[in-house]
């Protein structure tokens, strides 16, 4: 999310908003090692019980 130069709120999900509304964490290898993936997926998931973690691909 982002604000425009115009001042107006501008979202970017090219997978949509689905995971984000039914709290699913995806791990995205491109972006993060799994190390760091998983480090955080633990911490969030102590914040919110909720949140269903995907692990990691093999």
């Amino acid at each position: 999310m982002r604000r425009t130069p115009k001042g107006d709120d501008e979202i970017y999900a090219p997978h949509g908003f689905t995971d984000l509304f039914d709290m699913i964490l995806r791990p995205n290898p491109v972006l993060a090692p799994r190390e760091v993936y998983e480090s955080k997926a633990a911490r969030w998931q102590k914040e919110g019980p909720r949140l269903t973690v995907v692990l990691w691909p093999e």
